[in-house]
């Protein structure tokens, strides 16, 4: 055994436990959670990988002790019962893939996504411009195109921003934490961590940046201190006698008035006394990170290491290092001149999941993260967590399994009259997934006339409707079919109306009859996003269908669809067209890819090459004619807002153009 592999691979006696090397994956922000906060297949593979690097402790990041302290719409949750399964599950993926399982707690305060976030005190004036300084070097970040919303997005909520908390609200903020850990104890974690860094509640009741008094004087810190510890107390007592709790610790913020080295050793003293196991070090906020001075310092490899030794010094529990540290030999040193007890790894083990397993073997390079904080970026924009040192596949299957988190297949039909009844019902099943990788079930709601303003003959064809979705459906909780009804009241049914009804429902897929007479379906179409919109027609041939391929990533979404709900269907014929003039050996391997992301074998799907001699919606429109297609599945999104803007919307000509044909819209 080298002399790294000695220092990184010997057992480390934290707490109760002992970790069988020195190595702990960091909480890094993933987004992979449900839109409800449940665990996801996404999320459980990722953590899965990182127990198994060989890490020696995982920290699960990120969950929300509260529904109004979630930090993105993909938040991990722990505030309630229904979330202990999940939990579990995520507990036993990690030690079964041989690390211990830790759990970190908290609440984002003033950045949660909530109407009324939590602040400990009202915002001050005096930091305001270097609020909007910061501000201005954040939005820089982004693309262009990506700033406007974002803007917006930010404005709206630092309007939220009015009132500190009161002494109640304090308290169940406080019983929200102790709550969390006791649901991540039942769920079978080894420990939690509690989150009082990166300007979220706890750190902000630490920052004299955030937490002032009202008459805009400075508390001291044993004042700013008062709130965190009563939290750690209150969550050490409502565990189990030894059971570990870990913190993690902002050391500076980089920020006027903001947490320092030496507030931070003042602190951590009271949290070792507190009884806390370990402390992880942590730096900056959304506030400085991206100041060009503190972006040049966070390249530098352990660009903590002073501090944290500084800390280690100070504290009589376990520390964890952290900080850029690219390689064994960093962390090997590390270890050794006593800066640390332990090594975490956060962004480094994603950009190299094989970083240990080097470490170990001493014979292979690590791809080092290059701190392009494109990871940051996708998690701020909602796209979950990617790695620009990911193999590309890698990173689009990924990017793909984020998107069909805020999808499902419950469908949604508009059916206004007999005939659309009757349209719809032999189109049902074609139109059923066969297999549902989304946690949502399937159901079917009728959104139509009510049934006792229906004559005969139309009752008759919405009972034989009801009759295909039912032994379509399958059956609910109560042994019932998957299936409700939406009555139509009022005023003629607009785009407006079904809009709201779609939103309030999340309903994944919207069928339609398609009728000239109704223009709103048209406008329909293309106001609803991250759907599959479905305009029935009248042609006989349903069952084949043309499927124009730009190769975006929209043909991802595609690929995913045909893959649950046509391709299992044995009278499905799909042709697959892709119009370009590039290289056919170029596009086979893109295509390839494609499959291969989605999962589908090689040996299906073929795809057709055409070089194009008109517009692109005039040469779909010739072929499904010409080949006699009942339907045309396409992506409604392929191009960008500017691109649709200046060379129209391709998706948006073929439904013009459509004779009878159904078309099938993925966006």
């Amino acid at each position: 055994m080298n002399d790294i592999s000695h220092i990184l691979f010997t057992p480390f006696q934290m707490g109760s436990y002992e970790l069988k090397n020195r190595i702990v994956a960091l909480p890094v922000f993933s987004g992979y959670a449900d839109t409800d906060g449940r665990v996801t297949e996404l999320l459980l593979e990722h953590y899965a990988g990182l127990a198994a690097s060989g890490v020696a402790m995982v920290v699960v990041a990120n969950a929300a002790v509260s529904a109004d302290g979630k930090t993105s719409a993909h938040s991990l949750r722990a505030d309630n019962e229904d979330f202990i399964p999940g939990l579990a599950r995520l507990a036993q993926v990690i030690q079964q893939n041989g690390a211990l399982a830790c759990l970190q707690l908290n609440h984002a305060g003033q950045y949660a996504q909530a109407d009324q976030p939590r602040l400990c005190a009202s915002p001050q004036a005096r930091h305001l411009r270097f609020k909007v300084s910061a501000f201005k070097e954040f939005m820089e970040f982004f693309p262009l195109e990506e700033r406007y919303a974002l803007t917006r997005r930010f404005l709206r909520q630092a309007n939220t921003w009015r009132r500190g908390m009161t002494a109640t609200e304090q308290e169940q903020v406080i019983a929200e934490f102790c709550q969390a850990a006791d649901r991540a104890c039942r769920a079978g974690f080894d420990m939690v961590e509690l989150h009082g860094a990166n300007d979220y509640l706890i750190c902000q009741f630490l920052s004299a940046f955030t937490n002032s008094a009202l008459s805009n004087v400075l508390l001291d810190l044993e004042q700013r201190c008062v709130f965190p510890l009563a939290l750690v107390r209150a969550v050490k007592q409502q565990l189990p006698a030894g059971f570990p709790v870990g913190f993690r610790l902002m050391l500076s913020e980089w920020v006027p008035e903001g947490i320092n080295l030496d507030q931070a050793m003042a602190f951590a003293t009271k949290l070792a006394t507190a009884g806390i196991t370990y402390l992880s070090p942590s730096a900056g906020t959304f506030n400085s990170i991206f100041r060009p001075e503190i972006r040049a310092r966070m390249n530098r490899p352990d660009y903590l290491c002073q501090e944290i030794a500084a800390l280690t010094r100070c504290v009589q529990v376990p520390t964890i290092a952290v900080g850029r540290i690219h390689t064994p030999a960093q962390a090997a040193r590390l270890i050794s001149e006593k800066t640390a007890d332990l090594i975490g790894l956060g962004r480094a083990l994603r950009a190299d999941p094989k970083w240990v397993s080097k470490a170990q073997r001493q014979d292979q390079k690590i791809t080092a993260c290059t701190n392009c904080l494109t990871c940051l970026r996708q998690v701020i924009l909602e796209k979950g967590f990617t790695c620009s040192r990911w193999l590309k596949t890698v990173r689009k299957k990924t990017e793909l399994g984020h998107r069909l988190l805020s999808r499902n297949y419950s469908m949604l039909s508009v059916v206004l009259d007999s005939k659309a009844m009757r349209c719809l019902t032999p189109s049902l099943a074609r139109l059923w997934p066969a297999t549902n990788p989304f946690t949502t079930p399937v159901c079917l709601a009728l959104l139509g006339p009510p049934p006792e303003t229906l004559d005969a003959n139309s009752f008759e064809d919405r009972q034989k409707l009801l009759g295909e979705a039912a032994q379509l459906s399958g059956k609910g909780p109560n042994r019932e079919p998957r299936i409700k009804s939406i009555n139509l009241k009022g005023p003629p049914l607009d785009d407006e109306a079904i809009s709201q009804v779609i939103t309030q429902g999340n309903y994944g897929v919207v069928i339609m009859v398609h009728d000239p007479a109704h223009r709103w379906q048209v406008r329909l179409l293309y106001q609803m996003r991250q759907r599959v919109l479905i305009l029935l027609g009248s042609h006989p041939e349903q069952n084949r269908i043309l499927m124009p391929v730009d190769l975006s990533d929209t043909t991802l979404l595609i690929l995913t669809f045909l893959k649950n709900v046509l391709l299992p269907k044995a009278d499905i014929d799909v042709q697959v067209v892709h119009f370009s003039g590039e290289s056919p050996k170029r596009i086979q391997q893109r295509w390839r890819q494609m499959k291969n992301i989605c999962a589908i074998t090689d040996t299906k799907l073929p795809i057709e090459i055409i070089k194009p001699k008109y517009p692109i919606a005039a040469e779909i429109l010739d072929l499904a004619r010409r080949r006699d297609c009942g339907a045309v599945l396409m992506g409604k999104r392929g191009l960008s807002g500017l691109k649709r803007m200046v060379l129209g919307s391709v998706s948006g000509k073929v439904l013009n153009g459509l004779t009878g044909q159904s078309l099938i819209l993925v966006d």
